[in-house]
C-alpha cells in the first residue's frame, strides 16, 4: 500500500480523470479494450463519490489516474497479466520550485501479476482493475474526509 506522504499527494483534489495506456496485450481480450476500460475505471470511480475530469479538463496539477494493462500470449490454456493503476501530476522541486517536470507519479496501488486460464482472462483483468481502484479511493478518502 502506498504510504501517507504518498496519499497526501491526493489532497483537495479538484477531480481526476483517467487515462489508460495503449494496452500491451499479446492478443486481443474480448471485453477489454480501453474504452471499455475507462467505462469501468468511471462508474467504479463516480459510485465512490470522487468527480470525474473531462479529458480537455486541466486544472492545476493536472491530475490523472493512470491505468495500464499488459498481458502475455497464451501458454497450456493460461494467461498471464499485470495491471498497473498510478496517480500522476505535474509536480516542482521543493529545492527549486522554478524546475517543474511535465509529470510524476504521486501514488501506486500495489500491482501482482497474475496467471488466469485464458477464457477467464477479461473478468479477471476488470477484477484486477477494480481491486486497484478500490486502494486508490481508500487512499483518496483517507485524506479528504
Amino acid at each position: 500500500m502506498a504510504d501517507e506522504r504518498d496519499r497526501e499527494s491526493l489532497r483537495d483534489l479538484d477531480g481526476v480523470r483517467i487515462a489508460i495506456e495503449p494496452l500491451a496485450l499479446a492478443s486481443p481480450v474480448k471485453g477489454i479494450t480501453a474504452d471499455e476500460l475507462a467505462q469501468a475505471a468511471a462508474r467504479k470511480l463516480e459510485r465512490a463519490g470522487i468527480r470525474l475530469l473531462n479529458a480537455g479538463a486541466y486544472p492545476v496539477g493536472d491530475p490523472y489516474l493512470r491505468v495500464q494493462v499488459v498481458t502475455s500470449s497464451e501458454t497450456n490454456g493460461f494467461t498471464a497479466y499485470c495491471v498497473q493503476v498510478d496517480f500522476v501530476q505535474i509536480v516542482f522541486l521543493r529545492r527549486n520550485p522554478a524546475v517543474t517536470f511535465n509529470r510524476a507519479e504521486t501514488w501506486k496501488a500495489n500491482p501482482r501479476l497474475n496467471l488466469v486460464p485464458t477464457s477467464q482472462l477479461g473478468p479477471a483483468i476488470l477484477d484486477e482493475l477494480f481491486a486497484q481502484l478500490d486502494q486508490f479511493v481508500a487512499a483518496y478518502r483517507a485524506v479528504n474526509a
